[in-house]
This record gives structure tokens, C-alpha cells and sequence, in this order.
């Protein structure tokens, strides 16, 4: 979003999505400890363990694209990715309620740049997850401030957060004109992300206990 003037009034210019340049990163990035394992009724713990999941398989996924594409089962594969989806209405953002899938997320990899990071040595990689900072509210602002980050697979296959100089609103507005462009997931028939994993990799990555 830049801001012109034109006979010195401000006029807003809002960059669509598609056209944002990379992510630029701010400060030093962070290792996120891995879930190594979950319980099978724990809903929450077997939510986060599926998110690092995607994270250790995210670029041999990313290279199954095609197959992905062409297999709705494999393309709904539910994730549950801490993103959020905007929407861009008047002068503000609303959130837009999203059921993220592996394609919606390939999409944006492949398609937006701003779904990349550049973090402090340089090197790009693809955004997984929102982590929103501190939120001044009624105008009060807390003593201890927190800013926006996003996080990120390293090239290890593991998780990293790093500050960000974009607006992860914008960003989510970018990943929600992915996600509209396709019809509502269905419930039933797709995988879950563990079986698109050895579907598509040829690799069993959990084992009931």
C-alpha cells in the first residue's frame, strides 16, 4: 500500500496481492520446537503435530504439485496452518473465515511472491503461519510491545519465525484471493495430510500406539 500525492492531496494506492514483492524480514530468526508425537483423541495436540508435519514435508509436497492439482482428494487435504485470510473492505481489513488445504497453500507459494520472507542472511522462504504481535486497544498501549511475525520453513525442513516489515493483513488478503478462487472444501472424501504424505512421498509418517 503506498500513498502519492497529487496537488497536495494524499491519494491511497493499494498494490493488488498478485503484484506484492517478497516479504522483507526484520531482525533475526527464531527455531520453533517440533510436536514429535500427539495423542489420538487430543484434538489440539494432534492439530499442532499436523502442522509440523506439513513443515518437515512442505518442499517434497511442493514438488508433488502436479499430482496435487490434479487429484481433488490430495487438493483439499485439510491444514491447520495458524494463517488467517483478509479481505480488503474501504479504508480497512475484515477477517475472512478460510479452510486452508495443501493446494490453497502450493497456490500461494507458486503464485505470490509476498508469501516468501527474506530473512537476514538474504535466502527466501515460504511462509506457513501469522504470529500477530501486540495489539493496542482503546488506545492504550501495553509496556511491553511485541511486533508481527511470520513463520517460516527453513531449508532444514524445520520452523522458524522472524520479525516482518510487510502487514500481515495485507499478506492475508493475498492468501484469502487464493482461497475464493476455489469452490468450499468438501467434508468427506480427501485425505488427511499424513496419508497424502505417504500417497505422494511413499513414506508412513505416524504409527498408533
Amino acid at each position: 500500500m503506498r500513498t502519492q500525492f497529487t496537488k497536495d492531496v494524499s491519494v491511497e494506492r493499494v498494490i493488488p496481492p498478485a503484484l506484492l514483492d517478497y516479504t522483507e524480514g526484520v531482525g533475526t530468526s527464531e527455531m520453533k520446537r517440533e510436536a514429535t508425537s500427539a495423542h489420538e483423541f487430543d484434538y489440539n495436540e494432534k492439530r499442532r503435530w499436523r502442522t509440523e508435519l506439513f513443515v518437515r514435508y512442505a518442499y517434497r509436497l511442493l514438488r508433488c504439485s502436479e499430482q496435487i492439482f490434479a487429484d481433488e482428494r490430495l487438493f483439499y487435504t485439510p491444514l491447520p496452518l495458524p494463517l488467517s485470510g483478509w479481505e480488503r473492505q474501504g479504508l480497512a481489513y475484515e477477517v475472512q473465515h478460510t479452510e486452508l488445504t495443501l493446494g490453497h497453500i502450493i497456490d500461494w507459494w507458486q503464485n505470490y511472491k509476498c508469501s516468501q520472507v527474506v530473512d537476514e542472511a538474504g535466502k527466501r522462504h515460504y511462509i506457513y503461519g501469522f504470529e500477530f504481535g501486540t495489539q493496542c486497544k482503546f488506545g492504550h498501549r501495553p509496556s511491553v510491545v511485541k511486533p508481527d511475525r511470520v513463520k517460516y520453513v527453513g531449508d532444514d525442513g524445520k520452523s522458524y519465525t522472524i520479525e516482518c516489515a510487510s502487514s500481515l493483513l495485507v499478506l492475508g488478503n493475498s492468501l484469502y484471493e487464493v482461497c475464493k478462487r476455489y469452490p468450499h472444501p468438501p467434508h468427506k472424501g480427501v485425505f488427511d495430510i499424513e496419508d497424502a504424505v505417504e500417497l505422494l512421498l511413499g513414506e508412513r509418517c505416524y504409527t498408533r500406539f
